[in-house]
């Protein structure tokens, strides 16, 4: 077996390769709703999973429409609109106007909700150093180098994926002349 297979007795998919059955574990493990509240939690911040979510969101991209955040987050008008009112009824929120269509709302964190990302972003960094710390300085560094470059390397494939042409089974793709 070779370093990035996956041995045969590993619960689960099928996965061939060692190192996806490792990322989609730990993306597993860190997206799941008891795990955001927890890290949450340990900071003050005392919200859904979802509010925590949107407050990331919108401290990592800056002010967006109302409808943009919802497609982000995969929920419908009902649910953002819900949503919007928690984020508000907390003070992490504000809301205005999209000068470029008066129908649009426009949502950007409050200095309260720019104090919760940043506290949010602090156990991010507490946590990543906690599963670094026993680690030797020049592990540290390779993880850093090779993370990077992982990351860069995923960004780009995504958006080669993302450009291709979509196929439904109800309309195969035309072939271009």
């Amino acid at each position: 077996m070779t370093v990035d297979e996956v041995p045969d007795d590993t619960p689960g998919l099928p996965y061939r390769s060692g190192q996806l059955a490792a990322l989609l574990e730990v993306f597993s493990l860190w997206s799941s709703g008891a795990f955001i509240r927890g890290l949450a939690t340990g900071v003050g911040v005392d919200l859904d999973t979802t509010a925590i979510v949107a407050v990331t969101m919108l401290a990592r991209d800056g002010e967006q429409r109302a409808s943009t955040l919802a497609s982000r987050l995969h929920v419908g008008a009902s649910a953002i609109s819900k949503l919007t009112a928690r984020l508000g009824t907390h003070g992490l929120i504000e809301k205005r106007q999209d000068p470029e269509d008066s129908r649009a709302t426009l949502l950007r964190l409050s200095t309260t909700g720019t104090e919760t990302a940043a506290a949010l972003v602090a156990a991010g960094d507490a946590m990543m150093a906690d599963l670094l710390r026993a680690w030797p300085e020049r592990d540290r560094a390779d993880f850093d180098r090779f993370l990077h470059r992982f990351r860069d390397d995923a960004v780009a494939h995504a958006s080669r994926v993302s450009a291709a042409p979509q196929r439904t089974p109800d309309r195969p793709e035309k072939a271009e002349s």
